[in-house]
């Protein structure tokens, strides 16, 4: 299981030093974009990511919480993703959004708020290379995992075999060996990283 740390979380009045602190620890660093329209929080724009991409070169994993996630596209191409998630909410026609994302050379999933049912879904599930599901409310004062998520996260197995699993919303360290045996192969995890000072989160496997 790979862990990815959620850089939203970090002190965003030190992110340098925090991201020096913790990159070589990880494979994967998670840069959620919130435009406060999807969803109420703003995170980063994009010239604060550019700096960040200048520090590490751990791929960024990014995760569009947007109203416009089209208008990301050309500056995320540049910054070497490791996958960009875009919210099946958020946009009308996803496949063209997933071909031009995979037409770059880079990895495309799926993202479901909490509400969200997979199974509408479904028919994309084949295009792209992973499925994120949100196990809290995103952003909601004193977030807590929702444990229906579990099962909404085994539904997506059934539906594809292949496709990696990604799990993100107030998950501490005592849901990864129970998200690990559902065959989730991503985890984000922020506050649990940032917050306690524990800086490198692990499973064993």
């Amino acid at each position: 299981m790979i862990i990815s740390p959620s850089i939203a979380s970090a002190n965003q009045l030190c992110l340098e030093k925090e991201i020096r602190r913790i990159h070589n620890s990880y494979e994967d660093l998670h840069i959620d974009i919130e435009d406060g329209n999807f969803i109420p929080n703003v995170t980063f724009g994009m010239k604060t990511i550019k700096a960040l991409r200048s520090i590490t070169n751990v791929p960024f994993s990014f995760h569009l919480m947007v109203k416009n996630p089209d208008s990301y596209l050309k500056d995320i191409f540049e910054l070497n993703p490791s996958i960009v998630f875009v919210h099946v909410e958020s946009i009308d026609y996803i496949s063209e959004f997933i071909h031009r994302v995979k037409d770059q050379g880079i990895k495309c999933g799926l993202a479901f708020n909490p509400a969200t049912p997979v199974e509408p879904y479904k028919y994309l599930l084949n295009q792209v290379d992973g499925v994120l599901i949100l196990t809290s409310e995103p952003d909601g004062k004193e977030q807590i995992f929702i444990p229906e998520m579990v099962d909404k996260i085994r539904m997506v197995r059934v539906f594809n075999q292949k496709v990696n699993l990604w799990a993100d919303g107030a998950i501490n360290e005592n849901k990864l060996e129970l998200l690990n045996s559902i065959g989730v192969s991503h985890v984000v995890m922020g506050r649990q990283i940032f917050h306690t000072g524990n800086h490198k989160a692990t499973i064993e496997n």
